[in-house]
Formats: structure tokens, sequence, C-alpha cells
């Protein structure tokens, strides 16, 4: 999804762990995923053409679209089949080798490392995504590991 958001607006992206899309500290996309069955199911979305007037006004994170951004009216096919495209490669990239092979892309758009966050009511530092998914953040002088679960920011 960072890169589709990416390629259109020709603006480098932010990724909020664990599953937010940034552009100028404004959530554009964003990716639900849900184990069960043996199968995991992937939702994914992107504000495309929405004005200001069209996205909530009581988001937890300031909401965007690419329109906002740029204000570029765009068709949503050929974004949905960029995605699916980088989808494809991507899963096949993690099939073969691993979260790892997919970290450098990650890791380097880390929207929260260095940011003053809260989690779960105590406030610490968000140190970055681990090679492994997972969000370090330091509390108290503790680094902690936090595998799932909703992380905020100071605006």
């Amino acid at each position: 999804a960072a890169e589709t958001v990416e390629r259109a607006l020709g603006l480098a992206v932010q990724i909020k762990w664990p599953n937010d899309v940034m552009v100028n500290r404004r959530k554009v996309a964003g990716v639900i995923a849900e184990a069960g069955g043996g199968a995991v199911v992937v939702g994914i979305g992107v504000n495309v053409n929405q004005t200001r007037e069209q996205l909530p006004g009581d988001a937890k994170v300031a909401p965007g679209s690419l329109y906002t951004t740029d204000g570029v009216h765009r068709a949503r096919a050929p974004l949905l089949a960029d995605l699916l495209s980088s989808l494809e490669h991507d899963y096949g990239l993690w099939v073969e080798e691993g979260l790892d092979a997919l970290y450098g892309g990650l890791g380097a758009r880390d929207f929260l490392r260095g940011r003053r966050v809260f989690l779960d009511g105590q406030a610490g530092v968000a140190i970055g995504i681990d090679r492994s998914g997972r969000l370090e953040v330091e509390i108290d002088g503790q680094r902690q590991l936090v595998e799932s679960g909703e992380v905020l920011f100071e605006r």
C-alpha cells in the first residue's frame, strides 16, 4: 500500500505501525489482517479522491487522501492494479525469504521512530520497527516489544 501511494503521489510516504500509511502526518491508507482457519484475510483501504469535508473529523489519526495531498483526481482501477501487483511481488518475497526480505522498505518508512508515543496509557518513545515486525518502545527506561495493538503519538 505504501509503495502504491508513493508511486501515485511521487512523494515519500511513511508507515505508522502497525497498519497506517502516512503522508504529511495524515493517514491516507490502512491495512488490516485477520488470521483464522489456516488463512489470512487482508483488507486494504486507500483514500483516493476524498475532499477534506468527506474525511472523518474525529479520527484518532488525522486523515488525508491522495486528492487532499496534491489536488489530482485519479481513476481507482490503475491504483488497484498497481497495489495488487506490489502485493503479489512482496508476498512472493515474504514466502521465499521471510519478513526480513521486506524490511528495507518497512524500516526506512517508519513514521513512529523517535516519536513520543502512548501505549496502553503509558508514555514512551518509539525506538522503531524490528526485523520481525514488532514495534520497540522505551517506557521508563525499559524497552518493550509490541506485537499488536494501538499506539498513539503526539501530534
